[in-house]
Order: C-alpha cells, then sequence, then structure tokens
C-alpha cells in the first residue's frame, strides 16, 4: 500500500508526522511525506524507512501580499498533481486542515482513501495578532468544514477534540491518537547545574516547547521570582525568547536560563534533569482548552512531577494518573505555591514520582501507534 502524506511546513521538527511515517513504514508500507522546500533543506530525503519530498513554491506575487499564500498554495497543488500523477497509491493523509482540499482532490483522482489528521481544534483558534484576525476566524477552519465528512478516516489529538468534531461535523468519533514520544531510556543524564552555572542547592523547575505567548511562560518566570533557591528553565525556540532574554540580561527574572532550543536526540536527557516539568498552556481559546501538549507526556517519560494548567484535558490525566498538581496558569502565585508543595513535601513529590513512571507505560507512541495501524489494515483489506 503506497500512502501519501502532505504537511503545509518544512518538515524539519514535526514529531507527530515522523513518528506516524516512521510506523507505517516499519509495517510495510511505501510512505512519501511531501512538505516545503526551504534554502538550506534537502529536497529528497530518506528517513526511518520513509521518504521526504519537499517542494519549492513560487509566487511571482509580490512577497507579503495578501494573494502570496493562496498562489504558494497554488503552486504546490500544481506540483503535487505532477508529482503524484500515474502512480499506483491508495491513501492520502492530511496532516492538518490546510492540505485537506488538495488531498481530498486528489484521493478522487486516484480512488484513493482520504485520511485526515486533525493536530489542532480549527475551530477554536484565535488570531488576536493579526489585523486581519475577522477574516481569518471566519475563513481559517473553511477545509475543514468542507472536506471533513468525506475523509475515510479522522484522526485527532484528545478525547476532547475528538468529541467537538463529532458534534461539530455530525461525523462518527474521530480516532484518539495522542501525541505521546515514543518510550525512551535517558542514556546520559545533563549536569543542568554545571552546564548553566546554576547553583549547587538550587531546585530545577523546566518549561520545554515553543517559546510564545499563551503557554504561562512569563507566569512561570513570575512564579520563579517568589521561590528561593528554585531555578526556572526555558528550553525551546520561539519568537519571545529574544524578549526574555533581553529581560534576563536587564535584571527583571532573577535565577532563570534560557538556553534554547536543544537536539532532539538530547531533550530527554536534559529533562529528566529538571525537578518539575510545567504545561501552562492558557485559556486563550477553545483550542488551547481541549489541548493535551505533548511535553505533558514527555515529562512523564523523563520521570519527573509535573504542575500543569487546570483546563480540561491537562487536568484530566494530571489528576487521574496522580502525576502532579493543577493550577491556574494566570496566577504566578498560585504556580509558586504548588511548585513549593511539590518541593517541600518530600514523600509526597518521591510517590508522585512513582506515578509518573507507571503513566509512561501507558502514555507513550508504542501504544498510541496501534491504533494507527489498526485504522490503515482496515483501510487496506
Amino acid at each position: 500500500m503506497k500512502i501519501i502524506m502532505v504537511v503545509l511546513n518544512n518538515f524539519t521538527h514535526d514529531a507527530r508526522v515522523h513518528k506516524e511515517a516512521k510506523t507505517l513504514a516499519s509495517a510495510g508500507y511505501d510512505v512519501t511525506v511531501f512538505a516545503l522546500w526551504q534554502e538550506g533543506l534537502e529536497k529528497y530525503e530518506k528517513r526511518s524507512g520513509y521518504h521526504i519530498k519537499r517542494l519549492q513554491v513560487y509566487a511571482r506575487h509580490k512577497q507579503g501580499g495578501l494573494l502570496t499564500p493562496l498562489l504558494k498554495y497554488i503552486s504546490f497543488v500544481v506540483q503535487m498533481w505532477k508529482q503524484t500523477a500515474r502512480q499506483s497509491i491508495q491513501a492520502y493523509h492530511a496532516h492538518d486542515e490546510k492540505p485537506l482540499p488538495l488531498t481530498w482532490l486528489l484521493a478522487r483522482r486516484d480512488k484513493a482513501s482520504l485520511i485526515y489528521d486533525a493536530h489542532e481544534f480549527e475551530t477554536g483558534r484565535h488570531f488576536d495578532n493579526s489585523r486581519l484576525s475577522g477574516i481569518y476566524h471566519r475563513m481559517w477552519a473553511w477545509p475543514e468544514r468542507l472536506f471533513i465528512r468525506k475523509a475515510d478516516a479522522v484522526i485527532t489529538v484528545s478525547k476532547s477534540i475528538a468529541g467537538q468534531l463529532s458534534l461539530l461535523y455530525r461525523i462518527s468519533q474521530p480516532t484518539v491518537i495522542m501525541n505521546c514520544p515514543e518510550k525512551q531510556v535517558v542514556q546520559k543524564p545533563i549536569s543542568l547545574h554545571r552546564k548553566l552555572g546554576i547553583p549547587s542547592n538550587y531546585k530545577i523547575v523546566m518549561y520545554q516547547g515553543g517559546v510564545t505567548k499563551g503557554r504561562g511562560i512569563e507566569q512561570f518566570l513570575e512564579a520563579i521570582q517568589l521561590l528561593p533557591n528554585v531555578a526556572g528553565i526555558v528550553l525551546g525556540n520561539g519568537p519571545l525568547l529574544t524578549t526574555l532574554r533581553s529581560q534576563v540580561r536587564e535584571g527583571k527574572w532573577q535565577h532563570v536560563f534560557l538556553p534554547g532550543r536543544v537536539p532532539l536526540n538530547d531533550l530527554l536527557n536534559y529533562t529528566s534533569a529538571a525537578d518539575i516539568g510545567v504545561v501552562l498552556t492558557q485559556n486563550t481559546c477553545l483550542n488551547h482548552y481541549y489541548s493535551l501538549p505533548n511535553k505533558l507526556f514527555e515529562y512523564m517519560q523523563a520521570g519527573i512531577p509535573i504542575v500543569g494548567s487546570d483546563l480540561q484535558e491537562i487536568a484530566r490525566i494530571i489528576q487521574e494518573y496522580k502525576v502532579g498538581a493543577t493550577v491556574n496558569p494566570d496566577d504566578p502565585k498560585d504556580i509558586a505555591n504548588a511548585l513549593r508543595y511539590l518541593l517541600d513535601n518530600p514523600k509526597q513529590y518521591a510517590q508522585i514520582k512513582i506515578n509518573t513512571i507507571s503513566a509512561a507505560t501507558i502514555f507513550n507512541w508504542e501504544n498510541e501507534s496501534i491504533k494507527l495501524l489498526q485504522i490503515y489494515q482496515k483501510l487496506d483489506s
């Protein structure tokens, strides 16, 4: 069975797509991921048994103009049509809603199956920082609205989003495949105290992931200011990183360290060296409210307790499996109190640490991938 996966990004750090493609390739399927090319990237790669093809899109219209995204999309469609023509393709797998119109068109041409993988709750997004936010909000999810019912299988990342998609579009309950990491073993823990110059008597609390608005990062750093002998680490990259580094240099944040992004292969070695991991997604939109960030499961693999937002999906996991504490992500004092409680109660901390290690045997890609294989086995039968 030949499977074409489509993403509208450069496919450099998309762990979910990589894991799905790797799983299907390991099961004997012929998998190719089509993505966008940019300078510095290979146009053709082979990785973990599957192929990657990055297409160079063209837009003669002035860069930054309102028509540029549409013209680039059309360019991508034309190239995809040519690249996949006269091949025996049995399935097209759209990652997120933007490739849906294209994959539906190609699947219809080839009489192939269509799989829609909803990484986000698209109708619940917000665009507050855009001057065209109203237009974006009305138009952003139109590919999903038009084509989701035409998919042979729908996949998403949390129970709440699955329920919302089912109600919103009157479709069967989508299959929930959570964005869990593969089972991992700490190979060589990083001495964060030595590497970052943190005093040896300080406990370490870590945020890992995109350094952007809506993740409670600034509230986390404010909470660190309220805790003696506790250091805060923000591990990742994003638009807020430059601002935060300037604020550290100016003295706004004490005992805060911003090393940036680390290689994916080293991530667990960094995370496992922390005492607590935080996932403080803020309730800025329904997409956040229903989200189930992969960092939650990555902390479990690292075996560290979690302080997380009191949002529906995050709180459900933390409370049901007793792997940490839930807080109001907008309240630095609430965050600080939860951190202080865990760090000042060794017996409770030790039990939660045991719980996270136990939960990691449940929330891992080896378990989640079974559901993906079942979908394709059914389509292939």
